[in-house]
């Protein structure tokens, strides 16, 4: 939700919880093209989708089944961990001739910067930022090096 110009996300609390990063868990909308018609079912979708994330609901059009494309669903997923593009639907995981693969498509992933922990860009944008910071940290530690070399040159005068 916006407050005054502001986004706002209301989520869950976790011991490991900062303030100054946001969450990699998202909900986003995960398409199901070919699906079955009598497995538009949540009690179906579930288990089906475990390795993408936590199922939250089906559309509107899937619930209904009244688009026989595909089902739509929204799922919580973790945008650091990677997403599987199809997963097995069958009875038996050993026997590749009962059952097949389902594709799956996600809709509008946003990208998450492992680096500042923010969403909206990838780590890749922060090249120059990392490469500066790398070049002052440097510049502090020649500093430093410096200021300890000249007072043990200082006291070995005094001795």
């Amino acid at each position: 939700m916006t407050i005054e110009g502001k986004l706002m996300r209301i989520q869950a609390w976790t011991p490991n919880f900062r303030p100054k990063e946001e969450t990699p868990i998202v909900p986003i909308w995960v398409l199901l093209p070919g699906l079955p018609l009598h497995c538009f079912k949540k009690e179906f979708i579930t288990p089906l989708l475990e390795s993408v994330g936590k199922v939250l609901y089906l559309d509107t059009a899937s619930t209904k089944r009244t688009r026989a494309s595909m089902a739509k669903v929204k799922v919580q997923v973790d945008l650091t961990k990677a997403r599987p593009r199809h997963v097995w639907i069958g009875l038996d995981d050993e026997d590749l001739t009962i059952g097949r693969w389902q594709p799956i498509e996600y809709e509008n992933i946003p990208p998450y910067c492992a680096y500042c922990k923010h969403q909206g860009h990838m780590i890749g944008d922060y090249n120059f930022k990392i490469r500066d910071e790398d070049f002052q940290r440097r510049k502090e530690l020649r500093a430093e090096m410096k200021n300890i070399n000249q007072g043990e040159q200082g006291q070995q005068g005094t001795d």
